[in-house]
């Protein structure tokens, strides 16, 4: 866990962003739009490109439905 915001465990879900960019011969390896996840206390996940995406997917979750 990196953070723990308004009740979510937020988490890095790339492993080394750089070794996957340099290894990487498939383009659609891996999903950019999930590399962090957010996990609250009921399991509910959520998942965006970046902190600030996440943690204004959890202050405002109606604009992203």
């Amino acid at each position: 866990m990196i953070e723990n915001y308004k009740g979510w465990d937020i988490t890095l879900t790339w492993n080394d962003k750089h070794s996957f960019m340099k290894n990487s011969s498939c383009k659609n390896a891996y999903n950019e739009k999930e590399k962090w996840k957010g996990v609250n206390l009921n399991g509910n996940s959520i998942y965006g490109s970046s902190l600030k995406e996440i943690r204004h997917i959890i202050d405002y979750p109606g604009l992203h439905k």
